[in-house]
């Protein structure tokens, strides 16, 4: 049986979207079984520092993931070793191919290596749905499908080679690996999903031109609804730790999991319910038929290749008017895996957030 004081987290990346809020459930979690716990129970590793005040609820650690020695340090601190590592790094899909190459493969290899010399039981990798999408329609797929080929972009590829090593490396040295691949995440802290869709109502035009029919469905996911499934995945690696009845059909070990809010939506839909939340309540005026947006995504893929437009926009361009839903059976029936947070209760909250925050950096800019 998991006893809660014997488990010791680290969130690699714990200054972002989603390992901030995994934090934030882990102290929850802690503070249940004993509100005097030590902090050195959790420790987040980040390269760099947002906070302004000292952690009272647990150890902050600035650390490059590729630097051995220091993550080794932090795993083996306050001699009571790291049970259980949530590694959430990943740098955002725009950012160059190069931040790629350094943090999700060589940084996720280097993580791997130490905590498996270090003894760390268990291992949960944040992949991305993306692993399987090569810009061709994914209709209600499950874990069985392979990985693309080719890839949709960059980040999609060094993310499957991440998972490809933490899957791998399940049983290693005793380990225990998990990977979750969530669809289009957001949420209040989101950087991505709501402050685009948000910039793009800003200039006025997109909420007017839409992109294919809008019969394409597409898969998000609230950033909670991604933290009870990364949760969820640790509580039953710790109960398979130290279980002596482990049902193999019931083992989630060594095993990718797809992570959705079980929502499938038109992208047109779901960027109006962000709009909405701003008054924008537009209907489109333009609409360009799939078949020329077909040709439009040829043409933008051939302009990537030769690096006139940045790889990512034949990437977002495509998802506006192509199928990619997932089946989260899996997830439910392993990982006890149920969204709790809707469109309907998410998207709010994720907008105020966004405002908030943009209200907050125009006021420090004028002080």
């Amino acid at each position: 049986m998991m006893l809660e004081a014997d488990q010791v987290y680290m969130v690699v990346g714990g200054c972002g979207l989603l390992g901030s809020r995994i934090l934030q459930e882990l102290i929850k979690k802690k503070k249940a079984d004993n509100p005097n716990y030590p902090k050195s129970d959790i420790r987040v590793v980040d390269i760099r520092n947002t906070a302004t005040e000292e952690p009272e609820d647990y150890c902050f650690y600035v650390a490059d993931i590729c630097e051995h020695q220091a993550i080794t340090d932090i795993i083996v601190a306050e001699n009571k070793k790291v049970t259980t590592v949530f590694h959430t790094a990943s740098p955002i899909m725009k950012a160059p191919p190069e931040i790629h190459t350094k943090v999700n493969i060589e940084g996720t290899k280097a993580l791997l290596d130490v905590c498996i010399k270090t003894g760390v039981k268990s291992f949960i990798y944040t992949s991305s749905a993306s692993v399987v999408y090569s810009g061709a329609p994914l209709v209600y797929v499950d874990e069985t499908i392979p990985y693309a080929q080719p890839f949709a972009d960059y980040y999609s590829e060094t993310k499957a080679i991440a998972e490809k090593m933490c899957l791998s490396a399940n049983g290693s040295g005793g380990i225990k690996t998990v990977s979750l691949r969530p669809s289009g995440i957001f949420g209040p802290g989101d950087n991505q999903v709501t402050p685009g869709a948000l910039m793009a109502q800003k200039k006025g035009y997109p909420p007017l031109i839409q992109v294919g029919n809008n019969t394409a469905l597409f898969d998000f996911t609230f950033v909670d609804n991604l933290v009870d499934a990364h949760i969820s995945a640790s509580d039953k690696l710790a109960c398979d730790n130290t279980s002596t009845n482990q049902d193999s059909d019931y083992r989630i070990d060594g095993q990718s999991f797809f992570i959705t809010n079980d929502q499938p939506i038109g992208m047109w839909s779901f960027l109006r319910l962000l709009w909405a939340e701003v008054g924008d309540n537009r209907k489109p005026i333009l609409i360009i038929p799939t078949f020329i947006a077909s040709f439009i995504l040829y043409l933008l893929r051939f302009l990537a290749s030769i690096k006139v437009v940045k790889h990512e926009v034949p990437f977002v361009f495509g998802m506006t008017f192509t199928d990619r839903y997932f089946n989260i059976s899996k997830a439910k029936k392993l990982l006890d895996y149920k969204p709790r947070v809707s469109y309907s209760q998410g998207v709010p909250i994720s907008v105020a957030s966004t405002l908030k925050r943009w209200e907050e950096d125009k006021n420090s800019k004028n002080n």
